[in-house]
């Protein structure tokens, strides 16, 4: 039997443990680091969510893969 064609969208492959630029700013390494003043701050009035870990943030760079919301 053929197989169908998925309709599911696919996101690119991320490298979790990779440094990349900005991080220590992101909302996952601040809960990390349980810096939760600093998480609330930046998420209050959230218009990106990271396509990883779900947080949501007002601006895009405080996310590894933000996404507009």
């Amino acid at each position: 039997m053929a197989k169908a064609k998925s309709s599911k969208m696919v996101a690119r492959e991320h490298k979790l443990f990779e440094t990349h630029a900005g991080h220590a700013q992101h909302l996952c390494d601040l809960v990390a680091k349980r810096k939760m003043a600093q998480v609330a701050r930046l998420a209050k009035g959230a218009k990106y969510v990271c396509h990883i870990c779900g947080r949501a943030a007002a601006k895009a760079s405080n996310l590894c893969e933000p996404i507009e919301i």
